[in-house]
């Protein structure tokens, strides 16, 4: 089956220097040198390995989809209406709030499904109040490293592999076939190239190459890969000649750098095919087929390279931290937000949703071969924005956002409660007819930093204390807590 290939050839790109080799040299023997934060961690492995599917979007998505409870208010003060249907339940003359309050036709009918099946939980008050920034860079790489000290800091996978390596004698008790930490196969993937979220430190050194980020596109073709390319002939004509042995001690990094293209070739090239095998999940469901299989959706811009996510989460339970975005970019709705906002959102909760039943129907218990509930999927951006419709009908920066977790109900506190709600309560503030009106927790509301998130990521993983690896001298002394996920939901807006 051929797909859409949204960043062919963005794994050959030179900022991407993650190889995994199968071989281990004494060199891995070493102990990683970290920052004092890293070394700070108390650790406690898990009962399972978790696998997190990080998604990213770009530009910084508008809460409104995940949260209509508050239009009425908004758009008595907006400097621009919005349409009235807008204001109005689903059960109301072509209303456009769900039950919970989403937005219907931005995703909102989705999300409803995927709370009813429990897939699906909604923070509605991911609110930045420490170093308050509304700027991209910023909140991009504050999000992806966990951290607000930005240029001195690794990001979240770069960290969460230095963890585990410190900590590599506990975490390979749950690795399966009795293998090494250093074993391990395509742990850390990037389907979007060179990230922030595998950005590296400087005082982090001697990670095994096994547990460095490797880039793949939604093919699964890796940086040692090519295509059908009329240079293919003479490239491996010339590769013949550096792999002979006469030639090879002269050529040994680059001969090297040939024998891991083979070896990753091996490695993934099953992946693909077993993408393209989806489970079934029965006759009459809305995302499958006439005969029950389940269908990616046609014609959307994210099923590509969500679809070789998951594949991959599914496939390679080594796959502990994946990280897509880039294609899923262009959130900074600043004008004509109505005509691009609502169809993106669509897109996105659709691909998701059929993400979720591709997870679900994978398990042992629906006739696969293993344990998928320990699959989350976080949905964030760089931060909210304004709630105004402005003079260009669009929405300016701000600060509150919604963030939608899915799955991992074996690593999550609390298991399966901590699924199926939507968790926190806003209130519009901002002078009337003006273009900063926001909305923000109200007095008795949950509420939690955007680095919680990364919080939440490291203790899934056996991180005790994940405060220490958020921490900031300067604006959070003590870091940032996990997301309390044992906290109850709102009562739906229409019940």
């Amino acid at each position: 089956m051929k797909r859409r290939n949204f960043i062919k050839g963005v794994g050959a790109a030179s900022t991407v220097s993650i190889i995994p080799s199968l071989s281990i040299s004494s060199l891995f023997t070493r102990q990683a040198i970290a920052s004092p934060m890293v070394n700070a961690v108390n650790y406690t492995a898990p009962s399972v390995l978790p696998q997190v599917i990080n998604i990213f979007l770009y530009g910084g998505p508008s809460e409104l989809a995940g949260n209509l409870t508050n239009i009425a208010d908004i758009n008595a003060n907006s400097q621009n209406p919005y349409p009235g249907n807008l204001l109005r339940a689903t059960t109301d003359n072509n209303g456009r709030i769900t039950s919970n309050g989403f937005w219907s036709n931005a995703g909102g009918n989705e999300m409803e499904d995927m709370l009813t099946s429990n897939d699906l939980t909604v923070y509605r008050t991911l609110n930045r109040i420490k170093n308050n920034t509304r700027a991209h860079r910023p909140s991009v790489f504050s999000s992806q490293m966990g951290n607000l000290d930005i240029d001195n800091s690794a990001g979240i996978g770069n960290t969460l592999a230095t963890v585990l390596f410190n900590n590599r004698g506990a975490v390979e008790t749950l690795i399966s076939g009795g293998r090494s930490i250093e074993q391990l196969v395509l742990p850390f993937v990037s389907f979007e190239g060179d990230t922030v979220a595998f950005r590296r430190n400087p005082d982090y050194i001697a990670l095994p190459q096994s547990l460095k980020d490797i880039s793949l596109d939604d093919n699964f073709d890796n940086p040692y890969s090519r295509g059908n390319n009329p240079h293919d002939t003479a490239l491996e004509a010339l590769v013949a000649k550096i792999l002979d042995p006469t030639m090879r001690a002269r050529y040994d990094k680059v001969a090297d750098g040939f024998d891991t293209r083979s070896q990753l070739d091996s490695l993934v090239g099953n992946f693909e095919t077993a993408s393209d095998n989806l489970p079934n999940v029965g006759i009459g469901d809305p995302d499958a087929d006439a005969g029950g299989v389940l269908q990616y959706p046609a014609n959307n811009r994210y099923t590509d390279r969500l679809r070789a996510a998951t594949t991959l989460a599914i496939a390679n339970p080594d796959s502990m931290y994946i990280t897509v975005g880039g294609g899923l970019g262009g959130w900074d709705d600043h004008n004509s937000a109505f005509e691009r906002y609502i169809p993106r959102m669509r897109d996105l909760m659709r691909a998701i949703r059929v993400a979720m039943k591709h997870i679900r129907f994978s398990d042992v218990s629906q006739g696969g071969t293993r344990d998928t509930r320990n699959i989350i999927i976080n949905v964030h951006g760089d931060f909210g924005r304004n709630v105004n419709l402005n003079n260009s009908q669009g929405w300016d920066h701000g600060n509150n956002q919604s963030f939608y977790t899915f799955g991992g109900s074996t690593v999550r506190p609390g298991g399966l409660a901590a699924l199926g709600k939507v968790v926190g309560a806003t209130e519009r503030f901002g002078n009337s007819g003006q273009n900063r009106q926001f909305t923000r927790p109200t007095s008795s509301s949950y509420q939690a930093e955007p680095l919680s998130v990364a919080s939440s990521i490291y203790s899934y993983f056996g991180v005790t204390n994940p405060g220490v690896l958020t921490q900031d001298d300067r604006y959070s002394i003590t870091g940032e807590p996990a997301l309390d996920e044992t906290v109850a939901g709102e009562a739906p807006m229409f019940p």
